[in-house]
């Protein structure tokens, strides 16, 4: 399954859609963490600010400004704490005491760059920065700065946090879409490979059901019952038909004998005689209308899937036309085939079966098609597995017409008066339906082209 394959089931887009909606709530929540946690880790930094700047007042006040110089002196000496930032300037600027001597007196408060600090440059990390207030004393002013590695440290932990928090929802998050995605696959696999048994003729198969409240049991219980009543009704249709075409099969074939009896009867008139040997043609047409629609039913049974073997496709074309070769080339019509010699694609099906269908392809082009016409065979591959084609250059079938001419019984307006019993391409798609296979009509230009697409082996 690819990439392409698995975004397209309904489970692993909803995973997907609701991991981003989490990761977008979860980046937003800590967003605002990030944010308020920020802002109080300055307010935090610049109250440490005040709370120095207060002692070092009150320092001032009560012993002087000397003695103030003195405490700045030691506290910028001091290396235990490279995350405070002082300086004394006195009256008339000049740098007094401190640990950075560059920076001038401003109003209110400013953030200032270590890496523009030449004093403390290669102290801490360059990328610290410094809460800094000037405020003035006695003789001079005293700037007091505080770093911001706190609130630096707590937003990368933050962000770190995110980060692994937002990897961890998208695995969990997108894994769980596929494990959830796999079980519910496989309930809608059964769905789609029962359906497709079904198509196929298997109406005895169903939907297997595990645990009959979920919400996909329930849908193939509802569709094991429709294909319940389904199996009755083509049952009771093939049997009515089957029941009708077996018994009405034997009074004709009596009344056959006795036409026959009775052309044989000396002294009868040649009028007499051209009668009954029309009656017994037609009697001949009713019989094989009735041999099809048996035909017919017993393939839509499935019952000769049980003979069904492996297939050289071209071996069963060139056996068709190895018996039809002789009556194609008598009736004035000409024969290509591309599967001469050459080793053709495998199918599983019945060898009977399916020259029967080809053979039915070629007889409905003898029937309809003018002298001269060219009937071309081919064996092919697709994408989805074996194609067999069977094409003529004759009048065609118009576009409206492709999917009405293989019901029962149906012909075409302009062939109703050739002889026929409109059954050749009913028992042409019962014998593919019955293989898996698709029939498909197209134009030829000029003429028709019937591709038969059997399913892959792999």
């Amino acid at each position: 399954m690819t990439v392409r394959d698995l975004f397209r089931r309904t489970q692993v887009r909803s995973a997907v859609a609701f991991t981003l909606i989490i990761t977008i709530a979860v980046s937003a929540i800590f967003a605002t963490l990030i944010v308020r946690l920020a802002a109080g880790l300055e307010e935090s930094a610049h109250a440490r600010v005040l709370n120095t700047r207060d002692a070092l007042l009150a320092i001032d006040r009560r012993y002087g400004f000397d003695e103030l110089v003195s405490v700045v002196t030691d506290e910028a000496e001091s290396v235990r704490d490279t995350d405070s930032i002082f300086a004394v300037v006195d009256a008339n600027g000049t740098f007094v005491a401190g640990n950075i001597r560059t920076e001038k007196p401003f109003q209110g408060w400013r953030v200032l760059e270590r890496s523009r600090l030449p004093d403390i440059a290669a102290d801490g990390t360059g990328h610290d920065r410094f809460f800094a207030v000037w405020t003035p004393v006695s003789r001079g002013m005293l700037l007091i700065g505080r770093s911001d590695r706190e609130v630096q440290q707590a937003r990368g932990i933050l962000m770190r946090s995110l980060g692994w928090g937002l990897l961890a929802t998208a695995i969990v998050g997108v894994g769980s879409g596929i494990y959830l995605a796999r079980g519910a696959q496989k309930r809608i696999d059964d769905i789609a490979n029962t359906l497709s048994a079904v198509s196929s003729g298997e109406l005895d198969r169903r939907v297997p059901v595990k645990f009959p409240h979920h919400d996909l049991d329930e849908v193939g219980e509802r569709i094991n019952a429709m294909l319940t009543q389904l199996e009755r009704l083509v049952q009771n249709a093939n049997q009515s038909s089957t029941d009708i075409a077996h018994d009405l099969k034997r009074p004709m074939t009596r009344l056959r004998q006795q036409l026959e009896s009775a052309s044989e009867i000396e002294g009868a008139s040649p009028a007499v005689s051209e009668v009954l040997e029309e009656a017994i043609a037609e009697v001949d047409s009713i019989v094989s209308t009735f041999e099809a629609l048996l035909n017919i039913g017993q393939l839509e049974a499935g019952d000769r899937r049980a003979r069904f073997v492996d297939l050289d496709l071209s071996t069963v074309l060139g056996d068709t036309i190895e018996a039809y070769k002789p009556v194609i080339e008598d009736s004035g019509f000409h024969l290509a085939w591309n599967g001469v010699q050459q080793a053709g694609p495998i199918v599983r099906g019945d060898h009977e079966l399916l020259v029967q269908l080809m053979a039915n392809l070629i007889e409905n082009a003898l029937q309809h098609c003018p002298a001269g016409t060219t009937i071309e065979l081919a064996v092919g591959t697709s994408q989805r597995g074996p194609v067999a084609t069977v094409a003529d250059n004759g009048p065609g079938i118009p576009d409206g017409e492709r999917e009405n001419v293989f019901r029962r019984f149906y012909r075409l307006e302009r062939e109703r008066s050739s002889p026929g019993h409109g059954l050749g391409l009913s028992l042409v798609r019962a014998i593919a339906d019955l293989h898996g296979a698709t029939v498909t009509l197209a134009g030829n230009n000029p003429g028709l082209k019937v591709l038969i697409a059997f399913p892959s082996r792999t």
